[in-house]
């Protein structure tokens, strides 16, 4: 009788499994998951020592995805590297050349991110991100590259939500970060490769005991010893960077319940920042009379 856990795809039994793994095993997870390709190549032994754990640990974790063994479970990592792929384990899957075949497969890439992530953050570490997100007096975040693109993203999100702040810009961490204190928090953003001014920034931070909120790829990301919380986001693209969907999203998530314990002022300021920005709007210049203006200037 044929097993229906067989069938299933080794990416989807490491999310479904993710939440429920322990510690150690999530280590593995996090490894496979941040090196999809050169872990189809990986020996038990080098496997283990990436992950920092016991050989014995790598095949309990074979076994929790329902393999019968390593082998087995190393047979679908190279199984799924190669459908990604093509002929060769080790070459990179080519972008569709059209751009509607592209675009399908940047929304499937996302999607898969998307349902990681859910997979990936807990409830309890979602909350005690938020609160210390609203009850900061101060909130700078800091990324350099694509996660500067993140931190703009967040910080206009929270700011609409009623909670400014302060994307920094790279060249200026040291003097953002060192106007920080206790009361305030300080947001960090890093994906591989890591930025060096960024995980100096939080081990000043960490340092100076001013509370420290990351985002990274990966569960032991540098971030991690100098974060409170530290949540990985996941955002593979085609152009081995960063898709900034994933993070997009949490982004808007943090912000909508931001808004919802302040649903009158959020209101109110979206009201009133509507009516200062009024005359920048196209559609109130747009239906001027052709040559309107100039008559007025001659007038």
């Amino acid at each position: 009788m044929t097993n229906p856990a067989s069938d299933t795809p080794i990416q989807s039994r490491l999310a479904e499994a993710y939440r429920d793994l322990p510690e150690a095993m999530r280590r593995i997870a996090d490894v496979l998951m941040s090196d999809h390709l050169l872990g189809a190549l990986w020996g038990i032994e080098s496997m283990a020592q990436r992950a920092n754990v016991s050989v014995g640990t790598v095949v309990r974790f074979a076994k929790r995805l329902e393999y019968k063994g390593f082998s087995e479970f190393r047979d679908a990592l190279r199984a799924a590297c190669h459908e990604r792929s093509g002929d060769s384990e080790l070459e990179l899957l080519e972008a569709p050349t059209d751009i509607y075949g592209a675009l399908a497969e940047v929304a499937r890439r996302d999607g898969e991110n998307l349902n990681r992530l859910i997979q990936m953050v807990d409830h309890t570490t979602l909350e005690t991100a938020v609160a210390l997100i609203t009850k900061a007096r101060h909130r700078v975040i800091l990324g350099r590259g694509v996660s500067h693109v993140m931190s703009l993203i967040l910080a206009f999100y929270l700011t609409q939500a009623g909670l400014p702040c302060i994307a920094a810009i790279p060249s200026d961490f040291s003097n953002q970060v060192a106007n920080l204190d206790e009361r305030d928090l300080m947001i960090v953003l890093s994906f591989m490769p890591y930025s060096r001014e960024t995980v100096d920034s939080a081990i000043f931070a960490k340092a100076s005991g001013v509370p420290v909120l990351a985002f990274s790829d990966r569960a032991d990301s540098p971030l991690a010893p100098y974060a409170d919380i530290l949540i990985p986001v996941p955002s593979e693209d085609l152009l081995f960077s960063c898709s900034v969907t994933t993070f997009s999203a949490l982004a808007h998530a943090f912000a909508i319940v931001a808004a919802s314990e302040d649903q009158s002022g959020t209101l109110h300021r979206l009201k009133a920042a509507d009516k200062v920005a009024q005359p920048l709007f196209v559609d109130h210049w747009l239906p001027m009379r052709p040559g309107a203006y100039k008559a007025e200037r001659k007038g």
